[in-house]
């Protein structure tokens, strides 16, 4: 049975830190420099929340980079300068036609009015969130704002993953990503598409860093697992209007979304042994 009371701190915090429409109404959205455009929430896509809702074309009009999935959880999204491609469980990345529906997706403007750097000899995905916190720290020293960054560059390797369409009863992510495909590149050029979320939206979203990955030529990606940099351009910007659109599905009316799924959102995360 689903929540329905105002007491609950999930709701406090959707009441407290976003705007929230229901539905596809997504007109009243305006895209600015500065805003995070968010298509459900975390816990939603955790239980298995993977009917798309919002389409591409809309997306879009939120901004111009950003992360997420596709319906029925086809793929990793990575939206860069404009253009949305999604990368498949099968290792191939493949454009996207406007029409397709998203289930969970971050999108907004570009910006780099937070920094402008180069980076070096960056050895591992941790020691990567961790410059970009130095970074953070360095410029605006806010961990309680939003944060998109573009690092593109050549990567020493990276590794990838991505899940394929599911079909219903859908089942936890962290049960599909247990059997995740894994795809590893070496001396690759590319672009790491990356957002960083605040403690407080816990369970609306990811805390932290949360990375995508799309090579130079568009022919490979994913979420990203591992990477070490060779050298690479950054360009940090930093979000202070968040927007949430909520789906209007009747799975989402009964969903009790109101746990701590930190351990689910680790497996998600996780490399997968081979």
């Amino acid at each position: 049975m689903g929540y329905r009371g105002h007491r609950n701190p999930l709701y406090v915090l959707v009441v407290l830190f976003v705007c929230i429409l229901l539905g596809t109404g997504c007109s009243t959205f305006d895209r600015k420099q500065g805003q995070l455009s968010q298509v459900s929430v975390l816990n939603a896509l955790l239980l298995g929340e993977y009917d798309g809702f919002v389409s591409v074309k809309t997306l879009k009009s939120f901004g111009t980079i950003g992360i997420g999935t596709f319906d029925t959880l086809d793929g990793e999204m990575i939206m860069l300068d404009g253009k949305v491609y999604q990368a498949k469980a099968d290792g191939t990345v493949l454009p996207v036609k406007d029409a397709m529906l998203v289930p969970f997706a971050m999108v907004t403007g570009s910006s780099s009015n937070v920094a402008a750097v180069s980076l070096s000899s960056v050895s591992g995905i941790e020691a990567l969130k961790s410059r970009l916190d130095e970074i953070i720290s360095q410029t605006t020293n806010d961990f309680n704002r939003f944060y998109v960054v573009k690092l593109e560059g050549s990567f020493h390797q990276v590794r990838v993953r991505s899940v394929p369409s599911q079909k219903k009863p859908y089942q936890h992510l962290a049960t599909i990503a247990a059997t995740q495909k894994e795809y590893a590149y070496e001396d690759i050029e590319g672009t790491i598409v990356a957002f960083r979320c605040p403690e407080y939206v816990n369970g609306i979203n990811m805390p932290s860093w949360h990375l995508h990955f799309l090579s130079a030529d568009t022919s490979k990606g994913g979420h990203l697992l591992q990477t070490d940099i060779d050298r690479a351009e950054l360009e940090m910007g930093d979000m202070t209007d968040y927007h949430v659109l909520l789906p209007s599905s009747e799975s989402f009316a009964s969903m009790n979304i109101v746990h701590d799924l930190s351990e689910e959102t680790l497996a998600v995360e996780g490399v997968t042994k081979q």
